[in-house]
């Protein structure tokens, strides 16, 4: 077991570099010793976090850490042994008891809510109420009340609110974005995404969780609604959904769409066994005479004509940097809109799978109109 635990953190090391597996590593110990990590003295902390599972701990800490030192003040998860580990590894002298506590705490000025899914919204809304900085882990929500909370609080105060869909951040997207022509030609888009293997008592499997749609799917109908919007975004969809397993019909699954305008986009999550090296996604992409293949985001192989454009990129970037810095330098923020478009769709599609659904029409302008959005 020590040996295939050592191969994982040299593996990971080649993947994302010393420093993020150093964090995910002590992660997934819940018993993090504070000194091992220098951080910067005289640093500001005015950041809360809620939720203090794996994510917050090796990748929203990771990433602040890096650029600012230790700017963490607060804390507070559900999970009392997952709140300890936080708030000792980052130095916290007294964590809050309820999320309301951190929520009102003076001195937060900024909160990441890294939570369960189900959870976001509420957490959320409470905190765009109290004058916060907000960033919203993703799904932004699970149901279509949430969306309509969540918006209400966004458009009653002025307050900055960013959300956590981090693919459109990712270098090779942007750099895409780049060589990719802004007209109204068709795109074909592709996503084989090799998912993690999920126990049936998993949280994620909870009813109220959204499915695997919000808690993993939303990330490519995200990134799909982004790059669509590099020409004009077509407003009627015929949404076809195959299912590998009835009995799990979020698991396995083939979702394909196409617009009168001869969009065609396809996205498959396949979870048969647990990929050693997490996540891995191999994206396929075209428009017009740009041909694009994105190989889990350390490779991009760029095709116009007879010109060959080959990018690497290490650490690996997902786009998680720019994302969870959004709060902090905000001239790569997401516009609202594109994220509301594509939350319409995750939404959409998660009703589609909880009821076994092959087939749907879709539309931007309904929902569009119903929440009263420009």
């Amino acid at each position: 077991m020590f040996y295939i635990h050592l191969k994982k953190v040299i593996r990971f090391i080649q993947i994302y570099g010393v420093r993020k597996t150093f964090f995910k590593v002590l992660g997934r110990t819940l018993k993090p010793f504070p000194f091992f990590v220098f951080f910067r003295p005289n640093v500001v902390r005015n950041v809360g976090v809620i939720g203090c599972g794996q994510f917050s701990f090796s990748t929203v800490g990771s990433v602040l850490t890096g650029i600012f030192g230790n700017i963490f003040i607060d804390c507070f998860d559900v999970n009392k042994d997952k709140q300890m580990s936080f708030s000792n590894f980052y130095r916290i002298k007294k964590s809050s008891n309820t999320s309301q506590d951190l929520i009102n705490n003076p001195n937060v000025e900024y909160i990441y809510i890294t939570s369960n899914h189900a959870s976001h919204t509420d957490y959320a809304v409470s905190s765009i109420f109290a004058g916060k900085v907000v960033y919203i882990e993703k799904p932004i929500c699970v149901s279509w009340s949430q969306f309509q909370c969540l918006i209400t609080a966004i458009e009653k105060r002025d307050n900055p609110v960013y959300f956590g869909y981090n693919r459109p951040f990712s270098k090779a997207v942007r750099q895409l974005k780049e060589f990719t022509d802004k007209s109204c030609s068709p795109v074909t888009l592709s996503c084989f995404i090799t998912g993690h293997m999920m126990s049936k008592n998993h949280w994620y499997r909870n009813p109220n969780e959204g499915t695997r749609i919000c808690g993993n799917v939303g990330h490519w109908l995200d990134l799909a609604v982004h790059v669509l919007s590099w020409g004009k975004l077509q407003n009627n969809w015929a949404l076809n959904i195959s299912y590998s397993d009835m009995d799990n019909p979020d698991d396995d699954i083939s979702i394909s769409m196409t617009s009168s305008n001869g969009d065609l986009i396809n996205i498959i999550l396949t979870s048969r066994c647990e990929p050693f090296e997490g996540i891995n996604e191999t994206i396929n992409f075209q428009k017009s005479n740009t041909i694009c293949k994105i190989d889990d985001f350390r490779n991009m192989t760029i095709w116009q004509e007879d010109k060959l454009i080959k990018k690497r990129y290490w650490p690996k970037d997902v786009g998680h940097n720019l994302s969870i810095l959004q709060p902090f330098q905000n001239k790569f923020s997401r516009d609202h809109n594109e994220v509301f478009y594509s939350t319409f769709l995750m939404l959409h599609i998660s009703n589609m799978v909880k009821n076994k659904e092959n087939h749907s029409l879709f539309s931007f302008e309904h929902y569009k109109n119903k929440f009263g959005l420009l």
